[in-house]
């Protein structure tokens, strides 16, 4: 299964408000041989193991697992939360 957070979080890099750069933090995954695809993908910093939602919902269609994840029926959506107040 392909965990991926079922929303973004607050301090989501990919809400339209961030401040980062998203063009030099995205060339770090990049694949360098297909442009506009990727070799991986991010890990939502509130996980520590599921794709972050907000580039599953820009990305999903542009790297390897995601559209094999997508045509098996392999996406697990869901609510992980490792910086939550214990």
């Amino acid at each position: 299964m392909l965990r991926v957070q079922r929303k973004q979080c607050a301090t989501c890099i990919y809400r339209p408000d961030s401040p980062l750069d998203l063009a030099q933090l995205e060339a770090a995954i990049a694949d360098p041989r297909m442009a506009g695809h990727f070799k991986g993908h991010r890990v939502c910093h509130h996980s520590e193991d599921a794709v972050c939602a907000g580039f599953w919902a820009r990305h999903k269609n542009h790297f390897d697992g995601g559209q094999l994840a997508q045509r098996l029926g392999r996406v697990q959506l869901v609510d992980d939360d490792t910086m939550e107040e214990q």
